[in-house]
């Protein structure tokens, strides 16, 4: 899994501040909290840490960020995926040799504040929705494995329609990435 996100959303409830479930689906993801709701969501065995790749956390609670220190879980920076740097690649590289298929989630906080105004958790200093809709053409261009993508707090508030086009460009990089792929595809045949 790919995670961008602001947060890291590893908290467990002894670490949270907020007590709030949305800071922990990764946390649960991985087998650190809530088992039984993790269970029912059908994901046993949970997730291994060396399968979680996270990009663009820039947000973490104290307490959250030393389960963090004691994971194996990998970080990307903002930077990195601003200019789709050597790091990403290698760790994309990574999880296709270790899993069958790579899932991208985007916290939509992850974004520019300027793109996400009615999000109530926005952190400055994110990367910009076409910078991510480049980095999703060539992920899902070069890797067979990169098969969903996934958005999670689109503000219900959008003035201007700013965060709803954010989605559409990151959608429609994806997009461009599978059609190259499946071209690709078609001319090796």
């Amino acid at each position: 899994m790919l995670w961008l996100d602001a947060h890291p959303d590893f908290n467990t409830p002894e670490t949270t501040r907020s007590g709030s479930l949305g800071g922990m689906p990764v946390a649960v993801a991985t087998g650190r909290a809530l088992q039984r709701m993790r269970i029912e969501a059908r994901l046993d065995p949970p997730l291994s840490d060396r399968h979680i790749v996270m990009g663009g956390v820039r947000l973490t609670d104290p307490l959250e960020q030393s389960l963090l220190d004691q994971s194996s879980i990998e970080q990307l920076t903002v930077d990195d995926l601003r200019q789709m740097t050597p790091a990403v690649f290698a760790q994309l590289d990574r999880l296709s040799r270790l899993t069958d298929k790579i899932y991208v989630h985007i916290d939509m906080d992850v974004l520019d504040p300027s793109e996400v105004m009615g999000h109530g958790n926005k952190v400055p200093n994110g990367p910009s929705s076409e910078q991510l809709a480049k980095l999703f053409e060539a992920i899902f261009s070069r890797y067979e494995k990169a098969s969903a993508i996934g958005f999670a707090t689109i503000p219900s508030t959008d003035e201007g329609g700013l965060s709803i086009g954010a989605v559409n460009r990151m959608i429609a990089g994806a997009v461009r990435g599978i059609k190259l792929r499946e071209g690709r595809r078609v001319n090796a045949k």
